[in-house]
């Protein structure tokens, strides 16, 4: 399976993953990026970044329970794109409230203020898209705080020099 300067991401799919760039074409099978927990409950599953993108962004899956939400933030040069997949997720942007379900997306531009929450009674899952490209050191150093505090949130400094460290504050 061959397209020139495509991106094909086959879920449930026979094919094993295939990170090679090859005529800018690569393949990735469901399932088979790392997953690393967030402060707020959920947990991301990578899918491409900035190696396979060349940093214009990254793709991630997140799976979050009933009421897990995050802080409100600001990215100063990251945009955070949400397309919720299942459950219904509560977004406020720069004061302003929507709800989003099946099939929504939600835009946060760097500058905006945003945060969620997830509002069904059920999991929620959404593709998160940050554009440029957060690299996968980020998740796995917010994952590592998170183990290091198992059952409490971790240290607020900690997340936030992290967050630093990557330009997303």
């Amino acid at each position: 399976m061959k397209h020139r300067g495509a991106l094909v991401l086959a879920r449930g799919s026979a094919i094993s993953e295939e990170r090679g760039m090859e005529n800018g074409a690569m393949v990735v099978s469901a399932a088979t990026g790392p997953a690393h927990r967030s402060p707020f409950g959920d947990s991301l599953r990578w899918i491409t970044g900035e190696d396979a993108t060349r940093g214009a962004y990254s793709l991630h899956e997140r799976t979050a329970p009933p009421g897990a939400a995050s802080v409100p933030h600001v990215h100063s040069r990251v945009s955070e794109a949400f397309y919720v997949l299942e459950g219904k997720i509560t977004f406020e942007l720069d004061g302003r409230t929507v709800t989003a379900g099946p099939g929504d997306y939600v835009l946060a531009q760097p500058g905006v203020s945003h945060a969620w929450r997830v509002t069904s009674g059920a999991v929620a899952r959404a593709l998160i898209l940050f554009a440029p490209s957060v690299p996968l050191a980020f998740f796995e150093e917010i994952d590592a705080a998170v183990s290091e505090t198992p059952g409490a949130r971790p240290d607020l400094r900690q997340l936030a020099a992290i967050n630093e460290k990557y330009g997303l504050t």
